[in-house]
């Protein structure tokens, strides 16, 4: 397959699921890993997508959620040390805390096992599940699961969450924009997201660098209104938010 060939079609497949890894990339084009990433920086340069830790990701606007086999393996590494690093600071013994559909707060439920009376309430059918597994006390929102991000959304499961208050929720997010949004593709996603900052003593949300600068349909939220845990910035990366920022780097 010729080079310019190759690269249309890395392109088609980029832009039609949104976010992708290397490994699929090579299988598709039935070519080498070397070659792929090649390919994708030289696509990068020419603005046809965005590369990202162990893959690449759509420059279109998202439009719909990545599903979820694929949210739960990208920039895994980075994903774990920031849900570490928010139960070690942030969660006490005895605490009821949200823990939204997002696969960085997922990471969570391993390192909240050690710890003492804590309840975890979720709209998130793996976060529910891997923390009863762990034997974590666990309440799942009741309502509509969508098929992509294996979330709980819908009026019944706002009605729920109206009538509950929590010490701290762990929220995740499609993109931070300039202006400070938080945002996300589904507005009954956001819609969720946005109660759980309501009914919340404080709200984290937990994203990767990858996240800086993208923004997405629905707005749930601003970084004022929360503390943004990610890992440690580049300049210009800490420049793609508002200064007033309240921002935590996970150094380590």
């Amino acid at each position: 397959m010729l080079t310019p060939e190759r690269q249309k079609l890395i392109e088609n497949y980029v832009n039609q699921h949104e976010l992708c890894r290397v490994s699929d990339l090579c299988t598709i084009a039935a070519t080498s890993e070397s070659t792929i990433r090649r390919d994708l920086i030289q696509m990068e340069k020419k603005g046809q997508l965005k590369r990202i830790h162990g893959g690449a990701q759509s420059v279109k606007n998202f439009t719909h959620d990545v599903s979820q086999h694929i949210r739960f393996t990208m920039n895994h590494d980075e994903k774990i040390r920031i849900a570490r690093y928010a139960v070690q600071q942030y969660v006490h013994e005895d605490d009821y805390i949200f823990i939204d559909a997002g696969t960085t707060a997922y990471e969570m439920v391993p390192f909240l096992a050690t710890m003492q009376g804590v309840t975890v309430v979720t709209n998130g059918l793996e976060t529910a599940l891997g923390a009863l597994n762990h034997g974590i006390n666990t309440m799942l929102l009741g309502g509509q699961i969508k098929e992509d991000t294996h979330a709980v959304v819908g009026q019944f499961a706002l009605e729920q969450l109206q009538g509950m208050n929590f010490a701290a929720s762990f929220v995740g997010a499609n993109g931070i924009d300039y202006q400070g949004d938080l945002t996300t593709p589904d507005p009954e996603e956001a819609a969720i997201k946005k109660l759980e900052i309501a009914r919340s003593n404080h709200t984290y949300v937990l994203t990767d660098a990858s996240k800086l600068g993208e923004r997405n349909f629905a707005v749930f939220g601003n970084v004022s209104q929360v503390t943004v845990i990610t890992t440690a910035l580049a300049a210009r990366q800490k420049d793609l938010l508002p200064a007033e920022a309240d921002l935590k780097e996970v150094i380590d």
